[in-house]
Formats: C-alpha cells, structure tokens, sequence
C-alpha cells in the first residue's frame, strides 16, 4: 500500500472578538441529565484554515505503529505528538526514544513546527526492558549526561518516563546509564529507580495552601511557520468537591504570560457548572463564550482546550456544551447540540 501523506487541519489564532448574543434558546441544560446518554454521538473536531499539529487525518502507513512521543519547544515546554514509528528489530519502546535524540536531520524534520528532540545528540539506547509489574527500565550511553542545564535535565527525563508511560503496558521507569545505576545527573537533576508521571510543564502557584491539588490543562501555542499545538500544562488548585469543574476553571484563568501559551477563552468568560453524567460532561458557560461566534478556529480552539482537559479525568468520555444552562439554536460551535469525543491524541506530525 502506499505511503499517504497526512493531511493537517488549521486552528487560526484570533486576533479581534466578535460579539455576538444568545438569543434564541432551545434546550435547558436540565433535560439532557434525564436522557440515554448511551446514545449521544460523537462529533469530530476540524478545521480547514492552516496547518496544525493537532488536527489531522492520516493513513496508517504499513509497518509502522502510532505511538506518543515528547518532545519540546524553544521555552522547555514538553509536548506530546503522536508519529507513525516503524517496526524494526529495536522494539517499539526503543524505537520511540530514538526517535527523541537529537541529531541534524530530526531537527531538521521538525523544525517547520517550532519542535526540537528533547534527548542529548549522540544518546544510543543500549536496551530496554519492560518487565510484569510494569516497570520499565532504560539503558541509555554516555550521552544521556550531556543535557545542556538542569531545565533541559528535567526536561529530558521528564520526556523519557512520560513517552514510556503512553505504553498502556508501562507503571513506573527507571533510568540507567551504560549499565549502571544513576540517582543524580550532572546538572543536579535527581533520578530514583521507580519514577511516575507527577506533573509535566508546572505552573507555579502563588497559593501556599497546603491543600492544594494538581489538575492537567491544554493551552494553545503557536509554532513556527503556520503551525500551532496543544501544551499540557500542570496548574495547583485549592481543595474541591468537583475536580472536573476545578480544572475548567484552572484552564479559564490562563496561562503565565511568559510561558507563549494562548488562553482560548474570550474575555469574561466564567464557568457556570460541570457536571458529569454516564460518561458525559455537561459544561456550562457564561455567554461571554460566544464573543469568538462565527470564528470556527477560535471555536474549535476552545472545544479541544475544553476536550482534552476533560480527558484527562477517566470517568470523561465525551463532552457537551451550553451556554446559560441551554444550546443555541442554529449553532454549529460553541453552544450547538453536539456531543464532542475525547480526543485520542493531543498533537499528530507525521
């Protein structure tokens, strides 16, 4: 079979608000609650401006498997992106972070999206071993300790034990080099022999409670060229009953002005509600949601922000949207009577 090339799908950044009002109410947020929700359909998110790690359509091409690698931008920021990796004789975990070392021609390959590998030039994979239990264990050269600082450090082994994880089959990660084991590198940067997801690309919080819980957003950013992706962005909110209604409103109050990152909310938007029922999120808006209304980039922005940050809670499989508790008629975006997938993948390059 041959080779097709994927095709990417635009998120046009706004620049200008356009306002516009909900006038025309159909259906109460209320009656949704007491429906089959089983029965709910998913809608597919795209759009056709410019191109966008985070919308496409791909063939699968043959010998090769989609598999989730981090990689990270100009500000050290890690970003998960889907690639096909071809089956070889290394294994698919090996193959993967090979795929993450920096050499010429990978920067090369994805320097049109702003991206760069996030693991020393030189690094070789000496093995790999994913045993029962789930803990993986990664035996990288020499090269492995010649992260330029300990931002990059983190980085990298953040990258390492969070690209192993996407393996369903994968717990915890251990990190070797030539053999032996290494609890610090040289940078400073502390290594343990059974290392988790905590969080990735943290926020800092100016709240000292210590109550406070981690919540995982998605914000926009614009690559290089024409091409923008999604960013994981861990944020430490105070103490709540609803999880899914804190991370909303974590993602409503934005990211750090320095962190490049787009908040896709227009201005005022509040959160009213989120409640989940039968694997659906119900999210309800203010109807300042509907000031970006006709910008179906900006729309679909603010879908898949909301999407993927809903996604990372188990429970949530879908996601349906109103605005003052009801759906706009003759809506198509933000407030139309649809139910959104979960998206599979955060960002797709190929």
């Amino acid at each position: 079979m041959k080779r097709k090339y994927a095709i990417f799908f635009a998120l046009l950044l706004c620049c200008t608000i356009i306002l516009s009002s909900c006038s025309n109410p159909l259906t109460s947020i209320r009656e949704f609650f007491d429906k089959d929700t089983e029965t709910a359909e998913g809608t597919d998110v795209t759009v056709n401006e410019q191109e966008s790690l985070s919308e496409v359509a791909a063939v699968q091409p043959e010998n090769a498997r989609p598999t989730v690698m981090y990689y990270k931008d100009s500000d050290n920021l890690l970003v998960p992106v889907m690639r096909y990796v071809p089956k070889s004789e290394l294994g698919i975990a090996k193959a993967t972070l090979n795929a993450m070392v920096y050499s010429g021609e990978k920067a090369d390959d994805l320097k049109p999206t702003g991206l760069k590998p996030s693991l020393p030039m030189g690094t070789k994979i000496n093995g790999a071993v994913i045993k029962e239990n789930g803990h993986a264990i990664v035996d990288f050269s020499k090269e492995f300790l010649s992260f330029s600082s300990k931002e990059a450090e983190e980085a990298g082994v953040k990258a390492v034990v969070y690209t192993l994880t996407e393996f369903s089959n994968v717990k915890t990660v251990e990190i070797r080099v030539d053999g032996k084991t290494i609890t610090e590198l040289p940078n400073g940067t502390k290594l343990n022999d059974a290392m988790k997801r905590t969080e990735i690309n943290l926020q800092p919080s100016e709240n000292n409670d210590d109550k406070l819980s981690k919540v995982m957003v998605y914000y926009q950013k614009k690559g290089k060229a024409n091409y923008s992706y999604f960013v994981p962005v861990t944020k430490l909110v105070s103490g709540t009953n609803n999880s899914a209604e804190a991370a909303i409103n974590a993602l409503l109050a934005g990211p750090t002005a320095e962190s490049g990152l787009l908040n896709p909310f227009p201005e005022g938007t509040q959160l009213l509600e989120v409640k989940v029922n039968d694997g659906i999120a119900f999210v309800n808006f203010t109807e300042d949601i509907l000031k970006f209304q006709g910008n179906k980039s900006a729309e679909r922005a603010m879908i898949k922000a909301v999407s993927l940050t809903l996604g990372e809670f188990p429970e949530i499989s879908k996601i349906k949207l109103f605005v003052n508790g009801e759906v706009v008629e003759n809506a198509d975006g933000v407030g139309a009577n649809e139910y959104y997938d979960v998206p599979v993948f955060v960002n797709f390059y190929e």
